[in-house]
């Protein structure tokens, strides 16, 4: 499917032409306003995938001010268009969190490569942000052991304190596994024999498992996980995620 171009540009000459380059290129020109009250009157309807917004515009608004009224309809990147480099302004666009600032005459390839990238950024931090408040909901955390560095872990989202009540600089890893301190006791050792045959064998694996948190309570944990291996066959890290079953 084309990508959905929204250009709002005060010049009608490089309205024209920008959106001529635009669809040379491939993309879908939904819209082209000399106004920003126009563009935001027909954006809900129109759906674009990106705004090409020009700072300087005709009409009681600038570029800026379509910008702030746009966002708070729909969620889309920006790209700014300026004719000159004004830091004032720039400052100011800064608070609608933009792509990227382009000056004009634009570079055509510049431009196709800045409306790509800002299109496939803004899906993927999407994306990261769904799954992030995915596991917030679903009270569980994802994250990578480094075996090369200590063990080490890094977690891809935020949940773990929430959870644990620890710090993870407050965890000493035990027996291969990140939160081996804290899995009570009649359960580690199915714990460790489970993670350490699945290194063994390069194999997935699922855990069940209780850990006493930071206040004394005990909470149900359940882990899927799969330890990754280098080139000459040594485990360079677990990825894994961990679902808090308790609520």
């Amino acid at each position: 499917m084309s990508k959905r171009i929204l250009v709002v540009e005060d010049e009608e000459i490089l309205r024209v032409g920008t959106t001529l380059h635009l669809k040379s290129f491939g993309y879908d020109v939904v819209g082209n306003f000399q106004r920003g009250e126009d563009a935001i009157e027909h954006v809900t309807e129109l759906k674009p995938d990106l705004l090409l917004m020009d700072i300087k515009l005709s009409g009681k608004l600038n570029g800026i001010e379509t910008v702030k009224q746009i966002q708070k309809k729909i969620d889309v990147p920006v790209v700014y268009l300026s004719a000159y480099s004004n830091d004032e302004l720039i400052e100011e666009a800064r608070s609608t969190n933009p792509f990227r600032y382009l000056i004009k005459p634009l570079d055509e390839m510049d431009l196709k490569y800045t409306i790509d990238t800002a299109i496939e950024s803004f899906i993927r931090d999407k994306l990261y942000n769904t799954k992030d408040e995915v596991l917030a909901n679903l009270n569980g955390m994802t994250y990578r052991q480094n075996f090369e560095k200590n063990l080490s872990v890094t977690f891809f989202s935020d949940t773990f304190e929430k959870i644990t009540g620890f710090t993870i600089d407050e965890i000493k890893s035990n027996g291969n596994h990140f939160l081996g301190s804290l899995i009570v006791n009649e359960d580690y050792e199915s714990v460790i024999n489970i993670l350490n045959g699945s290194i063994e064998s390069n194999k997935s694996f699922k855990l069940d498992y209780r850990i006493t948190t930071k206040d004394g309570d005990v909470k149900q944990f359940y882990e899927m996980g799969k330890p990754v291996f280098g080139d000459n066959n040594e485990i360079i890290y677990i990825d894994g995620i961990i679902f808090d079953l308790s609520n």
